[in-house]
């Protein structure tokens, strides 16, 4: 009585928080989630630097005050260097610096001149640094996405363990009440000789599978980490059924894959496998900088010119094993991204199947609800010749097959999410989550 009083207390508390309060709530506390969102943060910073190659790094590079003192005179020193640098663009380091200095001895300021500069390496492939961020991209993409969709169907799961396992409990529980009841019938009824010891062996066999069906309920339900109302289960039932509603063709969802950030990650490997293999003779080639420069004073300028390189004429097999390494690289990109596509496609064939006997089970579980339903009527119809046992048996029968029928259309929708995921789909952002 005191814990039901409790319950109706806490209620109005529980009915506050809805299925996605609780999916945001566990998105705070998962490890797998927060640890893909900081490595999709610094990927997406990566990528968004690229973007921003026109924006010059400005600069104060070793900004220096001297002081010395020298027959008791003070002398001090203020070094002021500025720079104003655009890094790789298109391979090529542009720069424009110049530096002031102030020494309280001359007590005057001179600078070094306004110095423009370039220079490029020329092999520079920074196209390929630039795809590899991409790919970081994609991959941090598809974690951080496989996080949020996890939370989405674990809490589901637990959300609707939690109702699930608690009325099986109810229900199994009374079971056993009932058939305890029986035995004792049975043992006062061999005592008078109506009834065999066969027929009190065999119901305490009963009893104890019950038992045993019991103690597995109790550990299940257990192991749900916390009590969810029925309002709870029930926002979440519309939810999924709502989301789930409209699936693509078999033939759709098989193209739709290859949008997956995963893919485009394995694809975008591919490629830089590809421009390495294409460019592995530059292992054996020395990869010289040009660089130019023009220096204004104030009595003239000065124009230079460089070209600088360094080369290995002798080594221990580094770039043969390099050259090698990239021809072999590019094969193994290649049956990376082939072999992706091909689970995938079994993947989605997998998950329709799955859905079809989903499916199934469930018609199957709505037949068995309604000769359950239709045995209760016949039983209740005739009551003056019915036991109260077998009754009450009937009642306990058509509960479980609604109970159990729950639990089919459960499974048909989270056969359906589990396309879903396999689609790349957020789910928490199709459901109206953030």
């Amino acid at each position: 009585m005191l814990r039901r009083v409790l319950l109706l207390l806490l209620l109005p508390v529980f009915a506050l928080a809805s299925f996605l309060d609780e999916v945001q709530n566990n998105l705070q506390t998962d490890v797998n989630y927060l640890s893909a969102k900081l490595s999709y943060e610094e990927a997406a910073f990566q990528v968004q630097k690229d973007k921003n190659v026109l924006i010059p790094y400005v600069s104060l590079d070793k900004f220096s005050f001297n002081t010395s003192i020298f027959d008791n005179a003070t002398n001090y020193i203020v070094n002021v260097p500025f720079s104003i640098t655009f890094s790789d663009l298109a391979g090529f380091n542009f720069s424009i610096s110049n530096s002031w200095k102030y020494s309280s001895s001359d007590d005057k300021w001179s600078d070094s001149g306004w110095t423009f500069s370039v220079s490029r390496s020329l092999f520079s492939n920074f196209d390929l640094d630039q795809l590899q961020n991409q790919k970081n991209l994609f991959d941090t993409s598809w974690k951080l996405l496989s996080a949020k969709n996890n939370v989405f169907v674990n809490v589901a799961n637990e959300v609707f363990n939690s109702i699930y396992y608690t009325e099986k409990l109810h229900i199994t529980s009374r079971r056993l009440q009932l058939l305890s009841d029986q035995v004792e019938e049975l043992r006062k009824a061999y005592e008078v000789g109506s009834a065999a010891f066969e027929d009190i062996v065999n119901a305490q066999k009963q009893v104890q599978n019950l038992v045993l069906q019991l103690e597995k309920v109790r550990q299940a339900r257990f192991s749900v980490s916390k009590d969810y109302p029925q309002t709870v289960l029930d926002e979440m039932m519309n939810r999924l059924r709502e989301l789930t509603s409209k699936l693509p063709a078999e033939q759709e969802a098989l193209e739709a894959t290859k949008a997956r950030y995963d893919v485009q990650a394995s694809y975008i490997a591919f490629e830089i496998a590809k421009r390495q293999s294409d460019r592995a003779y530059q292992t054996w080639l020395p990869n010289p900088t040009f660089s130019a420069g023009m220096t204004l004073k104030e009595d003239g300028y000065s124009v230079s010119l460089g070209f600088s390189f360094s080369y290995n004429l002798l080594d221990r097999g580094e770039r043969a094993h390099n050259y090698r390494t990239a021809q072999e690289s590019l094969n193994l990109q290649r049956v990376i991204y082939e072999e992706k596509l091909r689970n995938l496609e079994k993947a989605v064939k997998d998950a329709y199947a799955s859905i079809r006997i989903a499916e199934i089970s469930k018609r199957l579980a709505e037949l068995d609800l309604e000769l359950k339903k239709i045995n209760l009527d016949r039983l209740s119809k005739k009551k003056e010749f019915v036991s109260t046992h077998d009754l009450e048996t009937a009642t306990l029968d058509v509960e479980e097959a609604e109970l159990e029928l729950l639990k089919s259309e459960f499974d048909l929708l989270m056969s359906k999410v589990n396309l879903l995921t396999i689609l790349g789909i957020d789910l928490i952002e199709a459901v109206g989550g953030a």
